[in-house]
C-alpha cells in the first residue's frame, strides 16, 4: 500500500527501474564497456573513469546512470540539468556540493562554453579556480565521477570531449529489442497482456524505448478504463487511433508530412510554411525517423522525396487500417 493517495496502477510504470547490466536490453556495446569500467574500477580501488553518452532523446541514458550507481553501490546520485545552471558560480556551486558517487550532468551542450571550459580543470586536475578579482583559488573537489549525456555531441566543446575518458554513442533500438523491453517491464509490473502487444507497441515505437513505454501507458490508461484483466491489442489499437499514431508509429505531424510529399518533392522550408512549424522542429522531431525507415529521401538539391515505402505507408494511414501485423 502506497503512503500517498496515488493508486498502485497509476504508480506501476514509473516505479520499475533497472538495477543491473543484465537486465539491460540492447546497446550491447555501451554495456560491455561500462562493465568493463566498473570491473576495472574495483580491481585498482579507483574511481570510475568520467563517463560521456551521446545519443538522441529516448534511448535510455538516464536509466543507465542509474543502473551504474546500482553496479557501483554508491550511496548518493547527484543530477543536474545543465540548461539549470546559467552562470560559472551557479556550475562551480554544482562541483562544490557533489559528494563522492556520481555527477549525472544531463543535456551537456546546454552549458555555455564558458562553464564548459569550467568543466576541464575538474576532469583534468580535479578543482576548480575561484577567480575573487585579485587572486585565483584552487579549491579541490569530492572524488566523484561525472556522467555526461548529450543528444548534440555538436554542442559540446572539443577539449571537453577529449578530456571524458569513456565516450559512448548509443544505438536506435530494433524492434525485437523494443519488444523485450515492454515484456520486460509489463512482467515487473506483474500485469496480464495478450502475447502479441509487446511486438505490436514495439511497431510503433519508432526505434525509441522511450516512446514503447509512452504507447505503453496510453495502452494501460484504456485498459484500467475500462476495468479489464489484461492489456489487449484493442486498448494499443484505440489509444493510437485517439492520438493520430499510425500502424508505423508516425504522429499527426509526420503524417501530415508524408500527405504532403504525395503531390511532390518539396524543400523543407515549404513544408515547415504549410504544416505551420519550424524546419527546427521538422528536422529534430519529424524527418529523423521517416529518413531513417526510408519513407522519405532527400536530394542533391535539398527536396524531399516520398518514396515507394513511403506511398505504401500513406495509404494505410485511415484509422481502420490500424490492424494487428501477420
Amino acid at each position: 500500500m502506497n503512503d500517498d493517495n496515488e493508486p498502485d496502477d497509476l504508480r506501476d510504470l514509473r516505479d520499475v527501474q533497472l538495477r543491473g547490466f543484465r537486465q539491460l536490453i540492447g546497446q550491447s556495446h555501451v554495456k560491455k564497456a561500462l562493465e568493463v569500467a566498473v570491473e576495472a574500477s574495483f580491481a585498482e580501488h579507483k574511481r570510475l573513469d568520467d563517463v560521456l553518452l551521446c545519443g538522441p532523446p529516448g534511448l535510455g541514458k538516464t536509466g543507465l546512470v542509474t543502473v551504474l550507481q546500482h553496479e557501483l553501490a554508491l550511496p548518493s546520485l547527484t543530477t543536474v540539468l545543465a540548461q539549470s545552471i546559467t552562470n560559472t558560480a551557479e556550475l562551480n556551486s554544482v562541483l562544490l556540493s557533489a559528494t563522492e558517487g556520481l555527477l549525472f550532468l544531463d543535456e551537456l551542450a546546454l552549458l555555455s562554453p564558458h562553464a564548459q571550459h569550467t568543466l576541464l580543470k575538474v576532469l583534468d586536475e580535479r578543482k576548480i579556480d575561484i577567480n575573487t578579482g585579485k587572486t585565483v583559488t584552487s579549491i579541490p573537489v569530492a572524488s566523484f565521477t561525472i556522467v555526461g549525456a548529450t543528444t548534440e555531441p555538436d554542442g559540446v566543446i572539443a577539449p571537453l570531449i577529449d578530456r571524458f575518458r569513456i565516450v559512448l554513442h548509443l544505438d536506435y533500438y530494433d524492434e525485437d529489442e523494443l519488444a523485450q523491453i515492454v515484456r520486460q517491464r509489463l512482467v515487473a509490473m506483474g500485469r496480464g497482456f495478450e502475447a502479441n502487444l509487446p511486438v505490436e507497441i514495439a511497431r510503433r515505437a519508432r526505434q525509441t524505448p522511450r516512446i514503447a513505454l509512452r504507447h505503453l501507458a496510453s495502452c494501460r490508461r484504456w485498459q484500467m478504463a475500462e476495468g479489464s484483466d489484461q492489456l489487449t491489442f484493442d486498448h494499443l489499437r484505440r489509444a493510437c487511433e485517439v492520438e493520430r499514431i499510425s500502424p508505423l508509429g508516425l504522429d499527426n505531424l509526420q503524417q501530415k508530412y508524408l500527405q504532403l510529399l504525395a503531390n511532390g518533392p518539396q524543400r523543407l522550408n515549404v513544408l515547415a510554411s504549410m504544416l505551420g512549424t519550424s524546419t527546427k522542429v521538422l528536422t529534430k522531431t519529424c524527418e529523423g525517423f521517416l529518413l531513417r525507415s526510408g519513407m522519405v529521401v532527400k536530394t542533391d538539391s535539398g527536396l524531399r522525396t516520398l518514396t515507394e515505402i513511403g506511398q505504401r505507408h500513406l495509404s494505410d494511414l485511415h484509422p481502420s487500417s490500424l490492424r494487428v501485423s501477420s
